[in-house]
């Protein structure tokens, strides 16, 4: 997996948008601890993002709350995938099918994601 952005959102919490080797990104919020919705499962928090919450995890005193573009809806960034997945998803039929969520798209949805858990403060 590739880091393609770190940042401080406008609210203030930390985030990055990753690249997977299958193709797709996945964007990911962190709270710090003491915040309401530090250390709940992703499916406890109620959020609008794309896709839902699907990751929650505490790394570096922080937790992280995350989304992927890998639904039906999502095509796979050939930019982004390794030579191992293209020689299998590339003849796939529905490899083209869909939208392929650019890193401007993940940033916008961190921001977002960032805004709302900031407002449950």
């Amino acid at each position: 997996m590739k880091t393609e952005k770190e940042w401080t959102t406008e609210a203030g919490l930390k985030a990055q948008v990753i690249a997977t080797p299958m193709g797709h990104r996945c964007g990911y919020v962190g709270v710090p601890e003491g915040h309401p919705m530090y250390g709940k499962h992703y499916d406890e928090v109620n959020v609008y993002v794309h896709g839902g919450l699907t990751f929650s995890h505490d790394e570096d005193g922080l937790w992280w709350f995350g989304y992927d573009c890998a639904h039906s809806d999502d095509a796979k960034d050939p930019e982004l995938m390794s030579a191992e997945y293209k020689k299998v998803f590339m003849d796939w039929p529905r490899f083209n099918e869909g939208t392929i969520k650019t890193l401007e798209f993940c940033v916008a949805e961190c921001e977002s994601l960032a805004k709302q858990l900031e407002e449950m403060k």
